[in-house]
């Protein structure tokens, strides 16, 4: 398909749309504002994005909760999908190209991909995948390395053993789920929504459990227990977590959206030689963010595997958007798709 020039586009449009914030506080100091399209600086593309993928960590961003956070204005959002509209000299991508975002930065300490153009370093983007829609690389992306972190090089997830994937239906746990299966793992989700327990089944989790029955622990413990934990929830949920943990399991704690308090036993973690391991995924270098992304394609690839999207909401509205977030969707929420 042919895009316009930078030079056309300047001369047709010179204003976005972009969802911005200028303080830090309650989320709806999150507003659409009209600003300048941004100009690439030396060694950036100018990305037109198709869609934008939303996470809970927008929200705590702009309520001033999010370590690492950029000084105001700026506009979040850190997964998406677009397409390049003006693009480096000798660069790896043309105009036209659909690319996606491996930025550690985007969305957290620069303007971020709820807004129509992002203007990005070339080596923080990555080519489309020919197997993935525009609307599959602003959901995936993000999530897949996220997972990817914990199940690979954090946890060193062997074939055959045993995950569990706390938060299994959202994107990170989803994430989690498909790409225990692709590096041959056996799946345990915990779920508490018992029409999302049948879904999660129907997309091939090996085993669903509420996480309301009192005898979690033993059911688990029966299945021969969990060698990797994926702890996205927090609060007691980690808590529970240890204990259903195998003797030298390796607990990747990747959220705290179910609280951030918990009282735990402490040898649980040192009788069983317990590893718990931190998971921020903006912490990798960008280097780091590339080589992993390949091997994330490389393992998802056989299956052609994509992330559940659960919905896609207009531009301009975001805020339900993150409102229906926070209900619980079976998968990923996006916004798009984004202007023209």
């Amino acid at each position: 398909m042919m895009t316009a020039s930078s030079e056309e586009l300047k001369l047709k449009k010179t204003k976005m749309m972009s969802w911005r914030f200028h303080e830090f506080g309650h989320f709806s100091n999150l507003k659409m504002e009209e600003v300048e399209i941004p100009t690439p600086a030396e060694g950036e593309v100018l990305v037109k994005i198709d869609y934008a993928g939303i996470n809970p960590a927008d929200r705590f961003l702009v309520m001033g909760l999010y370590p690492g956070a950029g000084k105001p204005p700026f506009s979040v959002g850190r997964d998406g999908c677009g397409r390049i509209v003006d693009t480096v000299s000798n660069g790896r991508f043309a105009v036209g190209d659909r690319v996606v975002f491996t930025s550690t930065t985007v969305g957290i300490s620069r303007d971020g991909t709820l807004a129509e153009y992002v203007a990005i370093p070339e080596c923080e983007i990555a080519a489309l995948p020919d197997w993935w829609s525009p609307e599959d690389g602003a959901a995936g992306t993000k999530v897949f390395l996220t997972s990817w972190q914990a199940l690979s090089e954090a946890a060193k997830l062997a074939p055959g053993e045993n995950v569990l994937v706390t938060g299994p239906s959202g994107g990170v746990g989803l994430a989690t789920l498909a790409l225990s299966r692709a590096l041959g793992a056996r799946t345990i989700a915990v779920e508490r929504d018992p029409e999302n327990c049948k879904r999660l089944l129907e997309l091939g989790a090996d085993f669903v459990f509420d996480t309301s029955d009192p005898d979690l622990v033993s059911r688990v413990r029966d299945l021969g227990g969990a060698d990797v934990v994926t702890e996205v929830i927090g609060g007691e949920s980690l808590a529970r977590s240890l204990a259903m943990a195998n003797s030298y399991g390796r607990i990747c704690v990747i959220g705290a959206i179910g609280g951030i308090k918990c009282e735990i036993d402490p040898t649980e973690i040192i009788f069983k030689r317990l590893q718990i391991h931190g998971i921020q995924v903006s912490m990798c270098s960008e280097a780091e963010s590339q080589q992993a992304l390949e091997k994330v394609f490389a393992a998802l690839k056989p299956g052609k595997t994509t992330l559940p999207i659960d919905r896609a909401f207009p531009f301009d509205q975001v805020p339900e958007a993150f409102a229906h977030m926070r209900g619980g969707p079976m998968g990923k929420v996006l916004v798009g798709p984004i202007g023209d």
